[in-house]
């Protein structure tokens, strides 16, 4: 699942792909560190809830 995160430096939006988590109780993703696309600095997601990418 995609995610949107806006980049602490530059205020651009960025989708990131959450990887899954198998969990028999609850649907959950993982978001690593990511490189904006717009100023190229790695960012670091905050935490959960994640707004969805459209």
């Amino acid at each position: 699942m995609e995610f949107e995160f806006v980049c602490g430096w530059c205020d651009a939006d960025c989708v990131v792909w959450g990887e899954p988590i198998v969990s028999w109780w609850t649907q959950k993703y993982r978001v690593d560190d990511f490189e904006c696309w717009n100023c190229g600095t790695t960012c670091t997601p905050h935490d959960p809830p994640w707004t969805p990418a459209d």
